[in-house]
């Protein structure tokens, strides 16, 4: 009379169902239907010993009435969804009320059935409730295999995104005398400063690809000024600032959000807090984030590191040096910020160090190129000047 010969009697023994009712006849003659169908039925005669099985077990089906001492099935029935959602419900009932019917329905149960119930009608009830715990189990974990698939594809995606980014990079480094090692800092070093500041994760991502793309403009600037040993004349120093409006024409009318900041990163990095910097003359706030940091990890690790045009500057000397530009080069409040940084900083940088032909040492984030000749710290304070050439 129970037996359900489609679903294999295995299956059935590992299927647990919990007889929830406080009439102990209808909750032993229930528990024994399931049984003989080969289910393991386990017996609750309360909301809260339904709880405590719930807790200890997993259960796939519950069969309860609605009307019980303490807490009503309604009651447990949502709790139930909202604790254990894989669970299903079926509500057994005395109760032939067509709005506490479409209230159990709207909160989950999957079936109603009004008592006395049949033993042929329940088994069926709960086959087919066990049927669509399967096979929303099964769409949920389709759901997070595909979540999985399209998180790694975007991954990929952003990896491509970043490769070609540092191609665009190697190019001009052919031209320029910036080392991979300082790229590689720069990038790490905003990425430090945005996660401290706070920044969503994807901003803080794209701040880290973005970052390096800083001096891109450079690849417009002629070689008898990029190139030049010593120091510019009012002239080519002129020419020189043009970098910044070169680099963010180069990167103008991008939809990636990552070449929109890099966009922004390249035309303000050479504007200072107090409103005296180029190519705009931009002050304080109107200098968006990302260069206003960038400004302060490209200087100090512009002084920290040999170049053509200086020796490496001590930390102590170099911070003292960016000190006398706090609040007029530096946002002060974000120099404050970095001065906090400076051990995880020197820890980034010791782990990507320039050789000492002035590449990169160990992995390289772009392919090693021919040093060249390099221009002096145009946009350093005056400061940097007294140090070795």
């Amino acid at each position: 009379m129970f037996d359900e010969p489609n679903t294999p009697v295995s299956t059935r023994a590992a299927t647990t169902v919990l007889v929830v009712d406080d009439e102990p006849t209808m909750r032993s003659l229930v528990a024994r239907w399931l049984g003989s169908a080969g289910y393991r039925p386990v017996e609750a005669a309360s909301a809260a010993a339904a709880v405590d099985w719930l807790q200890q077990i997993d259960v796939h089906l519950v069969t309860m009435d609605i009307t019980m001492p303490g807490c009503c099935g309604l009651d447990l029935l949502a709790q139930i969804k909202q604790r254990w959602p894989e669970t299903e419900v079926i509500m057994l009932t005395a109760l032939r009320d067509t709005a506490t019917a479409i209230q159990a329905m709207s909160l989950g149960a999957y079936g109603y059935l009004i008592k006395p119930v049949e033993g042929d009608e329940l088994l069926f009830q709960a086959k087919k409730a066990l049927e669509r715990r399967e096979l929303m189990i099964e769409r949920r974990q389709y759901t997070r295999t595909l979540e999985k698939k399209v998180r790694e594809q975007m991954r990929l995606l952003r990896h491509a995104h970043e490769e070609t980014i540092l191609c665009l990079l190697s190019a001009s480094r052919y031209r320029d005398e910036e080392t991979g090692g300082h790229i590689k800092r720069t990038g790490l070093h905003c990425e430090l400063f945005a996660q401290v500041l706070g920044w969503p994760p994807d901003q803080i991502e794209n701040f880290r690809m973005a970052a390096p793309m800083h001096d891109l403009g450079k690849i417009g600037i002629p070689d008898a000024i990029l190139k030049k040993p010593g120091k510019l004349t009012q002239d080519e120093f002129e020419v020189m600032k043009t970098h910044t409006v070169i680099g963010a024409q180069m990167l103008e009318g991008s939809e990636s959000s990552v070449l929109r900041m890099a966009r922004d990163i390249a035309l303000c990095h050479h504007e200072w807090w107090d409103g005296t910097g180029y190519p705009r003359g931009i002050a304080q706030w109107a200098i968006p984030e990302s260069a206003r940091i960038l400004a302060i990890v490209d200087v100090f690790d512009a002084l920290t590191h040999r170049r053509v045009y200086h020796e490496a500057a001590p930390e102590e000397q170099a911070l003292a040096i960016m000190e006398d530009g706090r609040g007029s080069h530096f946002d002060p409040f974000l120099f404050s910020v970095f001065l906090g940084l400076v051990p995880e900083i020197r820890r980034i940088a010791a782990e990507n160090p320039d050789d000492q032909m002035g590449e990169p040492a160990g992995e390289l984030l772009l392919p090693a190129t021919p040093q060249s000749a390099a221009e002096p710290p145009l946009a350093l304070p005056a400061a940097v000047q007294a140090l070795p050439v």
